[in-house]
């Protein structure tokens, strides 16, 4: 006899049962059929509570993406952080641009001024930040940024910085440009939102916005 048929022999003795050999009766039957069904069971428990906390979270991120999407009022500005938005809109009213609160509208447009090609959106205006400050004549303006369409605003009310172009585009229709730095959402509220230089958000009433511009 080989070695590999005295490992078969061992294996074949070691799986014999030592006692009688039974048919399953109806108690052992009955005990698996009950075992079975604890286990579906158990199963079928976890798997509803793995999809509840599933939709659970899925639920909370909605309510805050739409939440976001609202404007939820931002907590209360700094006075730090609202000055230095007053020095940057000052600095930008020197070079022309006037602060104006309206709605960016859904929807890019194709603008060509003869110079450089790019993309512009639609501005409702609604009011001014400084009274007498210039404002753009009120309706849809087209607004643009020659230089990265990533830098346009997305939809919704904001305070821009916008300035006249000076030229038309080629339809003969009026552009403005805006300050890219200078694009202020404004919340639920009508409040202006900031993002500070430490890297925190505030929102800020728009009177006490123009007290600090006017330095007041």
């Amino acid at each position: 006899m080989t070695e590999e048929d005295r490992v078969r022999g061992l294996l074949a003795m070691a799986a014999e049962p030592e006692g009688p050999q039974r048919a399953p009766d109806e108690q052992f039957t009955a005990r698996a059929r009950r075992s079975l069904r604890r286990r579906r069971l158990a199963v079928g428990t976890g798997g509803l509570l793995v999809a509840g906390v599933v939709l659970s979270g899925v639920l909370s991120m909605n309510g805050l993406n739409e939440g976001s999407k609202r404007g939820d009022p931002q907590p209360v500005a700094s006075a730090e952080c609202v000055q230095e938005a007053a020095q940057k809109i000052r600095k930008r009213q020197g070079e022309g641009y006037r602060p104006v609160f309206g709605t960016v509208r859904e929807g890019r447009i194709h603008v060509d001024d003869g110079v450089t090609q790019s993309s512009a959106f639609r501005f409702a205006t609604e009011g001014e930040l400084l009274a007498g400050s210039g404002t753009p004549p009120a309706g849809d303006l087209t607004v643009w940024y020659p230089t990265a369409e990533v830098q346009l605003p997305e939809p919704g009310r904001h305070l821009l910085l916008l300035q006249n172009a000076q030229r038309p585009d080629r339809s003969g229709g009026e552009l403005f440009h805006f300050a890219p730095e200078q694009v202020l959402p404004l919340d639920a509220e009508g409040r202006v939102r900031l993002e500070c230089a430490d890297g925190s958000e505030g929102s800020v009433t728009s009177q006490r916005l123009r007290a600090a511009v006017q330095g007041s």
